[in-house]
Parts: C-alpha cells; sequence; structure tokens
C-alpha cells in the first residue's frame, strides 16, 4: 500500500490513542512528548528524531521502518510496555540514548551500535531491561559494555555468545595473540578488545558481523580457537 509523506512535522506535548497508519515520515521531529497508546502501523521514519527527552508508553509499531543517515530513536528517550512487531531498525546511531522497559522487538536490527554508560558521555547509553528480543535478528550488530541487556530474552538465531565469567574469555584472547607475530590477529584482538568487553557476560557476538569480518582465512581460525570450550549456544 502507497504510504502518504509527510515532511518536517514537529510534535510535542501528550498525544493518546491516536493511530497512524501507511504514512512516510521525513524529518518528524518528537521533543518533550509523552506518546501514550498511540499504534502506527505500516510506518516509514526516514531521518526522523524521535524522542527528545521523550516517553512513549504502551504503544505498538507494526510492520514499521527506521532509517536513513540521521534518524534516531533520540536521547533520552524511554519506551515503557511498547511492541515492534516486524519492524526494521537500520543505522549506526539510531539506537544511542535509549531506555526500553518491558518492551518487545521482532523483525530486524541492522548495523546498529549498542554501548553502555559512560562517566565522561551523558545520555548515550542504550538500555534494554526486561524486554524480549527473542524474534528479533542482528545483521551487523556491534555491542560494547555489560548493562546494555538487563534480565533480557535474547535473540534465538543470529548470535553466538560466550562465557566470559571473570573476563575469562578476554584474559584468553589476550594470551593467545601475544604469542602471534602476524597481522592476522588483528580482528580477534578488536573483538577482544578489553576496554570495550570487559565485564560482558556473556560475550554477545553478532553471526552475520562473524562471517564477514576476518580478513583471511587464518584470522578466523584463531578466533576459532580462542573461542573453543567457551561457546554457550
Amino acid at each position: 500500500m502507497k504510504r502518504v509523506k509527510k515532511h518536517k512535522i514537529y510534535w510535542s506535548g501528550r498525544i493518546k490513542g491516536k493511530e497512524f497508519a501507511n504514512i512516510l515520515f521525513e524529518e518528524l521531529t518528537v521533543r518533550n512528548a509523552r506518546i501514550t497508546k498511540v499504534i502506527f502501523k505500516n510506518i516509514h521514519f526516514k531521518n526522523c528524531y524521535l524522542g527528545f527527552n521523550s516517553k512513549y508508553l504502551d504503544c505498538t509499531f507494526i510492520d514499521c521502518k527506521f532509517y536513513g543517515k540521521y534518524s534516531s530513536l533520540v536521547k533520552p528517550a524511554q519506551y515503557t510496555n511498547c511492541r515492534f512487531e516486524n519492524c526494521q531498525f537500520i543505522g549506526i546511531d539510531l539506537f544511542t540514548g535509549q531506555h526500553f522497559y518491558n518492551c518487545k522487538l521482532s523483525g530486524l536490527m541492522k548495523n546498529a551500535l549498542l554501548i553502555d554508560k559512560h562517566p565522561k558521555v551523558k545520555n548515550n547509553e542504550t538500555v534494554f531491561k526486561n524486554c524480549d528480543l527473542t524474534d528479533l535478528i542482528f545483521d551487523n550488530v556491534s555491542l560494547y559494555g555489560k548493562n546494555v541487556f538487563e534480565n533480557c530474552l535474547l535473540p534465538t538465531s543470529g548470535i553466538r555468545l560466550y562465557d566470559n565469567a571473570n573476563d575469562g574469555l578476554i584474559q584468553r584472547a589476550e594470551e593467545v595473540c601475544r604469542e602471534i607475530e602476524t597481522t592476522d590477529k588483528i580482528e580477534s584482538e578488536v573483538i577482544f578488545r578489553r576496554t570495550l568487553k570487559e565485564g560482558q557476560n556473556p560475550l554477545i557476538l553478532d553471526e552475520l558481523f562473524l562471517n564477514s569480518f576476518f580478513k583471511t582465512e587464518n584470522s578466523r581460525k584463531i578466533f576459532e580457537s580462542i573461542v573453543d570450550g567457551y561457546e554457550l549456544n
């Protein structure tokens, strides 16, 4: 079905009980808003800023797409008891600075960067708490930090989980890479960089990312030798 294009719309204040369907929003900006029990069906959000100091409560997104060079769910924003059904989230900065509580997400998350809190950068973290992500597919998703997912159901496919209790896997990677003189070790050094992965347990890696990241067959073998015996799924 063809979508109606709406360009440079601005939302603020309270929005409750509405339904939007078959719309292409370009450059929609949401600021200082409280959006409650709103349904979005077959909506494309292109280059939109969806949540400056805003809250979404009990909202439903069905067959929606979030994309574009400048698109973001925006910081700081909170999504509570929301459902994202068969949605596409595409973009490196899309999930920078949001908190999701008791939400369910299904569909595709692609090229996303999920990072933990940083003492010097305010409102930059991504937090999923008590969320169901079992039907979400990760495609080139980079995860840095240990507190991104709290009491969540993780995707049932597309990721690989590794035991990193007490940073044991990171330590093993460091020990293995120290003994290797060739540049084939670089990819593993990046993947297990302590400053980015320390404290993350289980350590979560995107399977599609792994399948495209290694430059040589030997570099992949080094990685597999490091994780041998540590995989959980």
